[in-house]
């Protein structure tokens, strides 16, 4: 073969491999409008999805929609079933359901491992009502410096270049999908609150389910929003395991209509300055910031309304 002849080809290899790095990456957006136009890679909707199960080698994960939200099983494992983190497992069902088929890449079984879309790589199943298929999809890597990886559909060979990680949002560690919802109530069913501890005072809600300081004192209305938001969507940071609970600190009982109670009992500061949380909503012992555990057990005179009370004027 003449050098002649090796250069042209060379020249060929290094332009088609400029071209489809070109395509993946999509420096400039020229296919954006194009790639948001093109038909999806799945042909349903995220709504329809009962049940994701994520299998990657021997490792398998199985996330279930309820009444409620997402569980989460890992098979064998002895800590069963799981609340799962919603809004986590719903982006990435909604990343899934986005993906199109713009770009294809490659469509020859043989170059398969390039990109890490083989039958053993990184599989996702996701079923309707009654366990009907409604797509099965192989993640593979990241494309490296776009925004952009690669996904086949199981029973397809044609690999696409999709916008985003799809395998990076279900191969993160397992507590990431877990529900870190400490207590998760409606401010309009509190009745009443009773927090002991570094600080103690009680909450009662009136006829028109406005909470107030019990016994009665005037009560700044502001201090009370802020304080019910921070209480009822209360979220812990991660997992506590540690055999040692750090010591008692305090304990907040909210009563709903219908004489439900929720019990949230704080331990600490650890010795990274954090509090953990165990509540009766809670799979198991959660870490909360410092700030949130301190705003969470204020002075009694902190919640009281200041406006109406005298200005003192000193002596002359």
């Amino acid at each position: 073969m003449t050098t002649e002849r090796k250069n042209t080809i060379l020249a060929g290899i290094t332009g088609a491999v400029f071209l489809l790095a070109f395509l993946v990456n999509d420096p400039f957006l020229l296919f954006e409008s194009s790639y948001e136009k093109s038909k999806p890679l799945i042909s349903s909707k995220a709504d329809r999805v009962k049940r994701v199960t994520v299998q990657d080698g021997a490792n398998k994960r199985i996330f279930t929609r309820t009444t409620e939200g997402w569980s989460l099983e890992i098979p064998g494992n002895a800590m069963g079933v799981q609340r799962a983190d919603t809004g986590k497992v719903e982006t990435g069902l909604k990343n899934l359901f986005e993906a199109r088929r713009y770009q294809e890449v490659s469509s020859n079984k043989e170059k398969q491992g390039e990109y890490e879309v083989r039958d053993q790589d990184y599989q996702i199943l996701l079923e309707g009502e009654n366990g009907a298929k409604i797509a099965h999809l192989v993640l593979g890597k990241f494309s490296g410096s776009g925004n952009a990886s690669f996904v086949r559909l199981g029973d397809e060979t044609s690999v696409f270049a999709v916008k985003g990680f799809l395998r990076g949002d279900w191969n993160q560690d397992v507590d990431q999908y877990r529900d870190r919802a400490i207590l998760r109530i409606a401010k309009e069913n509190i009745k009443e609150i009773f927090v002991t501890g570094k600080n103690t005072f009680t909450l009662r809600a009136d006829a028109k389910g406005i909470l107030t300081l019990d016994p009665a004192r005037a009560t700044d209305k502001n201090r009370i929003a802020t304080y019910t938001a921070d209480l009822t969507d209360l979220n812990g940071v991660r997992f506590y395991k540690d055999a040692q609970m750090p010591p008692a600190y305090g304990k907040i009982k909210v009563v709903l209509n219908g004489n439900i109670a929720r019990e949230i009992e704080f331990f600490g500061p650890t010795k990274d300055q954090e509090f953990v949380a165990r509540g009766s909503d809670a799979a198991a012992p959660l870490t909360v910031p410092k700030s949130k555990v301190e705003a969470l057990f204020p002075r009694a005179d902190d919640l009281a309304d200041k406006g109406g009370m005298p200005q003192l004027v000193p002596n002359k």
